[in-house]
């Protein structure tokens, strides 16, 4: 009894590492189009790979959690380096590109507390974000972790501006790791200070049975839920009164969750994504619905479309 409170009490190692989410997109097509065991067989094969990748620079997984893995290493270059092998593997595999496999990834460099096989920590949390806001076939990681590498490796990242990031309270800075060996036309913007500049007209608009709604720079704010003084009202009681909002903020469409239930938000690239108390940026186009999984019939859904000045209505 007396060994078992001690090790209770054993205080949780500090030390200051790089943490990586890695995450299979789109796994419910491939067990929808293959079956359980097939996908099940190709999911793991991928984050099998992604293991061999980690140790191969020196980096350890941590553990598997669903169709993700969490990663630790050592430093950030490692991080980074493994990050562009990892897409590179899965783009340039036979059998993995022959069925358009993809995974996103996001790491940030920071304090972190180790305890068993596990670790915890603002670092832990700050990735988890990182991986949350990238899509298929991307990277994504803070702008503090880009500034402590040697330039040879940061130039080959681009600035996407400053956005709030849940449990953070002030805008964290994010840039994109640009993984592809030619990158001849990506602009690079390597520590970058300055808020990048705004898209010229760009919007977003959104349909809800047969009404026309639109968020851009002269109208940067639409508030969502059940209260009718909402400027889009949506009638379901499982909506919340005030349920969310959407903002633009520095060319960017960010749908902001405050409800009981959560919102889903179902991407055109397939990806559907479940947010409660939290945010989520709007790209492309996609499906919005207020606190329940709805099908693609349902009256209540909200349609959504980022329109750029090219764009016709």
């Amino acid at each position: 009894m007396l060994s078992w409170i001690r090790g209770k009490l054993t205080p949780r190692q500090k030390a200051t590492m790089t943490i990586m989410f890695a995450d299979v997109c789109g796994s419910t097509q491939l067990f929808e189009r293959y079956g359980d065991e097939k996908a099940r067989k190709i999911v793991s094969f991928t984050l099998a790979l992604l293991t061999q990748i980690t140790m191969k620079y020196g980096g350890e997984v941590v553990k598997t959690i669903g169709d993700e893995i969490m990663c630790k290493y050592p430093d950030n270059s490692s991080a980074f380096q493994a990050a562009c092998d990892m897409q590179r593997s899965i783009r340039n595999h036979e059998h993995l590109a022959k069925i358009n496999m993809a995974i996103k990834i996001g790491f940030h460099h920071g304090e972190i507390l180790l305890e068993k096989n596990d670790v915890f920590g603002d670092a832990v949390n700050v990735a988890a974000r990182m991986v949350g806001m990238a899509k298929a076939k991307q990277i994504i990681c803070t702008g503090s972790t880009i500034a402590k590498l040697p330039i040879a490796l940061a130039k080959n990242a681009r600035n996407l501006g400053r956005v709030k990031v849940r449990g953070k309270k002030r805008e964290m800075e994010i840039f994109e790791v640009i993984w592809q060996e030619d990158t001849s036309d990506v602009t690079m913007l390597y520590k970058s200070t300055d808020p990048p500049r705004r898209p010229a007209s760009v919007r977003l608009v959104l349909h809800h049975k047969g009404q026309r709604f639109e968020v851009n720079e002269k109208l940067p704010f639409l508030s969502l839920g059940r209260d009718r003084e909402n400027d889009l009202s949506v009638d379901t009681d499982l909506a919340s009164r005030n349920h969310a909002s959407i903002e633009f903020r520095q060319g960017k469409f960010l749908l902001t969750d405050r409800s009981t239930n959560g919102t889903f938000v179902w991407m055109e690239n397939g990806e559907k994504f479940f947010i409660h108390r939290e945010d989520i940026h709007l790209y492309n186009r996609g499906i919005i619905s207020l606190g329940r999984d709805a099908m693609t019939d349902d009256p209540d859904l909200i349609y959504y479309k980022y329109v750029s000045k090219k764009e016709s209505r």
